[in-house]
């Protein structure tokens, strides 16, 4: 990465790194508890937190136009997932080259709800939008993997209250991300029950170690984006923002996304969706498959970035 090109962002260190991948783990644990180590949602820059305020926001970002893009990383990852690996570009910042959009990054504890990572999510986009120096006029949403599911539950949060933020959005983007639930989050789930019924101690002791999993990972089973309106841990799905475009953007292990090992296992860890013939068109993502692109991939793909260029550039 050279510091001359401008679509470049630093990377995070593996101190950093290593935070994102506890946090996943046993964040809410951490949250509970008041650790340090727990992570607090945050717009970040450069690797560390942004005040979201006018003069801070004219500061990290010299050229504040009318269109903004914010990226919600996935389960374990912060920030850098976006990176590419030959240039230090992100599809954010790319862009800002390319379209001229503004770009935000959001950094959070992906151990906690989804719901309560989509509630703050909300908080902050409301913030943005208030302390922006200029209107508004497009905001475009991208998350990876579960980062889809926090951008679905903030507009189902935003929208009771008439949130400002909502009527903005044009475009949201979801990449490998779980809408259907995660086959490897199930499998962990009935590991778990397995182990636990069985008379053997040892079998036990691995069953209770694996029920250990942060709420955050555990809402991946199935793809709830809501808690219930009683507050119940079980998780609702929610609308699809009807002002908005949805964009699906999903992978497969193999260049033939017909081939058994695609079909089963999608990108690795989400298959591919099935859409069914009694699909609500009006309210159902279009859904992208690029072959031979895996889970991790997605989030830094010349493909998906051309794909996402293209949508935002078309309205």
């Amino acid at each position: 990465m050279t510091r001359s090109d401008p679509t470049a962002v630093p990377s995070t260190g593996w101190s950093e790194r290593g935070i994102s991948i506890l946090n996943g783990v046993v964040g809410d644990y951490l949250d509970r508890r008041g650790n340090g180590l727990a992570i607090p949602m945050s717009f970040v820059q450069d690797g560390a937190p942004l005040a979201v305020n006018a003069h801070a926001l004219q500061v990290a970002q010299p050229v504040l136009t009318g269109k903004v893009v914010v990226l919600v990383h996935g389960w374990c990852c912060n920030e850098d997932v976006w990176r590419f690996p030959d240039d230090g570009a992100t599809y954010a910042a790319k862009l800002r080259r390319d379209a001229g959009y503004t770009p935000f990054a959001v950094r959070y504890n992906t151990g906690m709800p989804v719901a309560e990572s989509g509630a703050a999510l909300d908080q902050h986009l409301t913030a943005l939008v208030n302390a922006y120096p200029r209107p508004i006029e497009a905001l475009v949403l991208v998350g990876h993997s579960m980062g889809g599911l926090v951008i679905r539950s903030a507009c189902a949060h935003g929208a009771p209250v008439g949130a400002s933020w909502l009527p903005r959005v044009r475009h949201a983007f979801y990449l490998g991300t779980p809408h259907d639930g995660a086959d490897l989050e199930r499998f962990a789930q009935g590991a778990t029950v397995a182990l636990a019924a069985t008379r053997n101690p040892v079998a036990r002791l691995f069953g209770r170690v694996l029920g250990v999993r942060s709420a955050g990972v555990k809402d991946l089973r199935e793809g709830g984006t809501s808690s219930t309106a009683s507050g119940a841990e079980a998780l609702v799905a929610v609308p699809w923002l009807a002002t908005a475009k949805h964009h699906r953007l999903v992978g497969t292990l193999t260049d033939n996304p017909r081939h058994p090992v695609s079909k089963a296992l999608g990108d690795g860890l989400v298959r591919v969706p099935v859409v069914s013939a009694d699909t609500d068109a009006m309210a159902a993502p279009e859904v992208t498959v690029f072959p031979g692109v895996h889970h991790l991939q997605l989030a830094r793909d010349p493909a998906v970035y051309a794909a996402i260029l293209a949508a935002c550039s078309a309205a």
